[in-house]
C-alpha cells in the first residue's frame, strides 16, 4: 500500500504530557538532569514534527502540481479539437507484423 506513518510524534508529546502533569497541582522544582533529557526530548520531537511538516509540504506541493498539469493538459486538449483547429490525426499506415520466429508472417 504505502509507508506507514509512525506514532513516535504523538506518543512522545504524551509523555512529556504525563510527566508534566505532576506540576499542575504543586509547585515543584525540575531537577537539572530531568530538565536536560526533557530538553533533549523536546529537540527530538521538533525534529520528527519539521520532517513531517516537509512531508506534508512535499505531497501538497506535488498533489497541486499534479492538478495543474492535468487542468494544462485538459485545457489543450480542448482547444487542439475545436472547429478550425490546425490540429490534424496522422494518417494510419499499414505496419509489418512478425510473429517473431524465423520464416513467420512478416
Amino acid at each position: 500500500m504505502g509507508e506507514r506513518m509512525s506514532l513516535d510524534l504523538s506518543d512522545g508529546l504524551a509523555e512529556i504530557d504525563g510527566l508534566l502533569a505532576e506540576f499542575q497541582h504543586e509547585p515543584r522544582i525540575l531537577d537539572p538532569n530531568d530538565a536536560r533529557m526533557m530538553g533533549e526530548r523536546l529537540k527530538q520531537l521538533r525534529h520528527q514534527a519539521r520532517a513531517l511538516e516537509n512531508r506534508l509540504s512535499a505531497k501538497l506541493w506535488n498533489d497541486q502540481a499534479a492538478a495543474d498539469r492535468e487542468a494544462e493538459a485538459e485545457r489543450i486538449a480542448e482547444a487542439a479539437f475545436q472547429p478550425g483547429s490546425n490540429v490534424c490525426l496522422f494518417p494510419v499506415i499499414p505496419r509489418p507484423f512478425s510473429d517473431g520466429r524465423p520464416g513467420g508472417r512478416a
